[in-house]
């Protein structure tokens, strides 16, 4: 009889955590432990496709940008981080770890 192999997570764990990390969708830093999954345009709008984001990106886009603010960026193509707050935000976070939190000061 075969015996079980109880070890056989570590293999794919390795290779896991070898991968290098997935960028975040709004400042471009790798993703840490907690990733959010964000709709760049609103499911209420007919938004499918999802973005990985940290939770401090995601709360930074809610707090500054309506689901139709995200739609009109959408349909022009134009970056979020033209808005000046957002743009502050990408920068000043740029240096933080992946898994950085800090409140979110309300933006609208």
């Amino acid at each position: 009889m075969a015996r079980k192999n109880r070890d056989a997570d570590w293999s794919t764990n390795d290779a896991a955590e070898s991968r290098p990390a997935e960028p975040c969708w709004l400042c471009g830093r790798p993703l840490g432990k907690t990733v959010d999954r964000f709709h760049p345009i609103p499911k209420s709008r007919g938004g499918r496709e999802t973005v990985a984001v940290h939770p401090i990106c995601r709360e930074t886009i809610d707090a500054n940008f309506t689901a139709s603010e995200l739609v009109r960026h959408a349909e022009a193509g134009t970056p979020l981080t033209d808005n000046e707050t957002v743009a502050r935000f990408v920068k000043w976070v740029s240096n933080k770890p992946a898994d950085f939190h800090s409140a979110t000061k309300t933006g609208r």
